[in-house]
């Protein structure tokens, strides 16, 4: 594919994950097309229908998220702060999309991200629970399901950027939540 046509994909890419952020549902095709400064036809040559484009979209979303996370084990050796930074990134690479997205997809079949997904979450709680800061009863699914509820728009009319910041104060909150009290050897909890 030509450098251009991949600039216009990813661009139609990424203006389908703003609007489903933003609209908290599946945007329209002309939509798209507008905010990724395309005309139709050109959103039509890489996404013949609504399908391939939400496909899209949720691929997009999952590869980035999964690489930020194994990017973050090979660099963050403090395991609550590799899972605190995982799940921030997530929340800025719109991971909120799978979510929205899920109940208008015909196919949900991803086995290579799900299983690049399923090893990245239990190696970030086991990283977090070895230090034993982590609460003993958090698992993979904890992850997987606050973030799907930290990224669901709140659909009260708050402009995208505040909404955002809400987001990412209440994971915080969350994070530090999970975390044992006072996680020194020894100590009573």
């Amino acid at each position: 594919m030509r450098a251009d046509a991949q600039r216009n994909r990813q661009r139609l890419v990424d203006a389908a994950i703003e609007l489903i952020l933003e609209v908290g549902g599946d945007p329209s095709r002309d939509a798209v097309a507008q905010r990724a400064g395309v005309g139709i036809g050109t959103l039509y040559r890489h996404f013949p229908d609504q399908q391939a484009l939400l496909h899209a979209a949720v691929r997009h979303v999952l590869e980035q998220s999964i690489g930020a996370g194994e990017a973050l084990l090979a660099t963050v050796p403090d395991g609550v702060e590799a899972l605190r930074r995982y799940m921030h990134a997530a929340l800025d690479g719109g991971i909120g999309v799978v979510n929205i997205i899920h109940p208008h997809l015909e196919t949900r079949d991803w086995p290579d991200l799900l299983a690049r997904a399923g090893t990245l979450m239990k190696t970030l709680v086991a990283r977090a629970r070895a230090g034993g800061a982590l609460r003993a009863d958090f698992s993979e699914r904890d992850i997987v399901f606050a973030l799907i509820r930290f990224a669901r728009p709140l659909a009260v009319g708050l402009p995208v950027a505040e909404e955002r910041a809400l987001a990412h104060r209440h994971l915080d909150f969350y994070v530090d939540g999970l975390c044992v009290a006072d996680a020194t050897p020894g100590s009573a909890s």
